[in-house]
């Protein structure tokens, strides 16, 4: 076999177990023009960092790919860039320029019978729909991703539209409905043994147990994200996990410390660059802070908002940074909860 196509497959196993700090440590030892010279390990290679919150460096590579792949015609390759190109976007709360390449990428797919990339795409433009208020539209997306990603045998697309599934039915009061999709969502990201998919997903569920009035439920679904990422290290996601355990905080009436939770959230998000996950969290603290009667700083950090705010689109709903798929703390929601999109590189 040769060499690339061996370190291809080495990649793409490590991606699949959601090991993406391990894939960046593994490509980056090796010669820039190997990667530059291949679609598939260039793909590889800026998802991971992408995934790691490295987003410059991700998009870097994510050009390279496409490049490369259109100039050697690889079709499946140039649309999982052009879909990875997209979740960068839609992570950023560049809706618009997310809807676009998820398009772009769903139309490459198609052509090439590419179910995988189909069911991609679909669900991360269910996202987009979710976003912009439109949950039927949102829903019969996931609909068809998960069909595709049966067609495919690819679990971990499975696991992600039920997560997705599951914060839009929670966001429509739906909590019963919200949980049986959570669970379906954590018990095939288990079973696919993707540690990062599993972080996320019981993040999700930990926010349909708080909704539901069940904090020490939801305590523990976070003490198991907790043990993922202390062998998986991953600190936006780990900024998204503290802005869940604030809501846990919040609901057991230790308002101080959900307070300084979503303050720590918020500084956390600037410095690693994720205007959704800032946005959420100012929204959460300000709606804590008027229930606790400090009305005049939710004032304030309403205007601050407002300066910075994000362009969603009409319909979408405030602040909603991109709800990962599951990971609202107040009714809204932002691209950074859902399943933050469907990056899959292979």
């Amino acid at each position: 076999m040769h060499t690339s196509s061996r370190v291809v497959d080495k990649a793409r196993e490590l991606a699949a177990a959601g090991r993406h700090l391990e894939v960046v440590k593994y490509l980056g030892g090796r010669a820039g023009s190997e990667l530059a010279e291949s679609p598939s390990l260039a793909l590889l290679y800026g998802t991971a960092q992408a995934r790691l919150g490295r987003h410059a460096e991700g998009l870097r590579w994510l050009d390279v790919a496409l490049d490369q792949a259109r100039k050697l015609d690889e079709q499946a390759v140039e649309g999982h860039a052009l879909n990875a190109r997209g979740a960068v976007a839609l992570v950023s709360g560049r809706i618009d320029e997310a809807a676009d390449y998820f398009t772009q990428a769903l139309m490459v797919a198609s052509r090439d019978g590419d179910d995988a990339t189909v069911g991609r795409c679909s669900n991360n433009l269910g996202i987009i729909s979710n976003l912009r208020g439109r949950h039927a539209e949102a829903i019969g997306s996931w609909n068809i991703a998960v069909a595709a990603f049966d067609r495919a045998g690819w679990q971990q697309g499975v696991a992600e539209c039920h997560h997705n599934l599951g914060i839009t039915y929670r966001e429509q009061g739906e909590f019963d409905r919200a949980l049986a999709e959570a669970d379906e969502a954590v018990a095939t990201a288990e079973a696919s043994g993707d540690r990062t998919l599993s972080a996320l997903t019981l993040r999700g569920r930990a926010e349909i147990r708080v909704a539901r009035g069940e904090p020490e439920l939801a305590r523990r679904d976070l003490d198991r994200v907790r043990e993922i990422r202390s062998q998986d290290p991953n600190p936006v996601g780990e900024a998204e996990d503290l802005r869940v355990a604030a809501s846990v905080l919040a609901a057991e009436g230790q308002t101080a410390a959900a307070v300084g939770a979503l303050r720590e959230v918020i500084g956390r998000a600037e410095s690693h660059g994720r205007p959704q996950l800032q946005a959420e969290a100012s929204r959460d603290l300000g709606a804590l802070l008027r229930r606790t009667g400090r009305n005049a700083e939710a004032r304030r950090l309403r205007g601050r908002r407002r300066r910075s705010s994000l362009n969603w689109g009409p319909k979408a709903k405030s602040a909603r940074w991109p709800v990962r798929a599951g990971t609202t703390i107040s009714r809204a929601s932002c691209a950074g909860r859902w399943r933050r999109s469907t990056w899959r590189s292979s």
